[in-house]
C-alpha cells in the first residue's frame, strides 16, 4: 500500500500504553482533534475525524519488540484536513488551555510525515496479541526480500473502552523501502 506525504497533530511520550501518561496524551489529542473538526465546520469545511495512530520504536534503535516495554518510545499522531496549518493549531491550543486542565494539550505538535511504500495487516483482537501479526509482516516481508524503512505503526480503528479486547481492530503496518 501507499501511504502519501499527510500532515499531522503529534505528540511524543515513552512507555506503554498501560501508564497514565498515554492516556492524558491520548485524550489531549481527541481534545484538540475535536476542536480542529469546530473550528474547520465554521470555515464551511465538515470532516470526519481521523483514527488516532501510534508510531512506536525502542531507544536502543533494536527492532521493535513489544515485550521491551520500558524501553518503549511512542508517537501519536492524527491526519489532519489541508486546511488546518500549523498557525490555527497554535491558536486552538492557546483557546483549550483556557478551558482544559488536561497539560499535555501544550505538548502537541504539527508535522509532516510520508511512508510512502508500506506492509500492512488488519490486526483484530486484543493489542497484547498483536505481536502474531507483527510475526506474520516480518515474515512477508522477509520472504518478499524487502527492507524495512521506517518504525511499527499502528492504526487504531476503534475505541477501546467501548469495543470488546476481542473485537478490537487494528491496522499494522511498517514502511519498506521502494518495490
Amino acid at each position: 500500500v501507499y501511504s502519501p506525504k499527510l500532515n499531522y497533530i503529534m505528540i511524543d511520550g515513552i512507555g506503554n500504553p498501560t501508564v497514565e501518561e498515554f492516556k492524558l496524551k491520548s485524550e489531549a489529542m481527541w481534545i484538540l482533534a475535536k476542536e480542529i473538526k469546530v473550528e474547520l465546520s465554521k470555515l464551511g469545511t465538515r470532516i470526519t475525524l481521523s483514527p488516532l495512530e501510534g508510531l512506536w520504536d525502542t531507544y536502543d534503535n533494536a527492532h521493535f519488540d513489544v515485550t521491551r516495554k520500558k524501553m518503549i518510545k511512542f508517537t501519536l499522531i492524527m491526519a489532519q484536513h489541508e486546511q488546518v496549518t500549523e498557525k490555527m493549531l497554535e491558536r486552538i491550543k492557546t483557546r483549550l488551555l483556557q478551558q482544559s486542565d488536561n497539560p499535555y494539550i501544550l505538548d502537541i505538535y504539527f508535522k509532516g510525515l510520508e511512508e510512502q511504500e508500506c506492509v500492512q495487516m488488519l490486526h483484530i483482537g486484543p493489542y497484547n496479541t498483536e505481536i502474531n501479526t507483527t510475526k506474520q509482516i516480518m515474515e512477508y516481508i522477509t520472504v518478499e526480500n524487502l527492507k524495512l524503512s521506517g518504525i511499527h505503526h499502528e492504526i487504531y480503528l476503534n475505541d477501546p473502552e467501548k469495543v470488546a479486547p476481542k473485537d478490537l481492530k487494528t491496522i499494522v503496518r511498517y514502511p519498506i523501502e521502494g518495490i
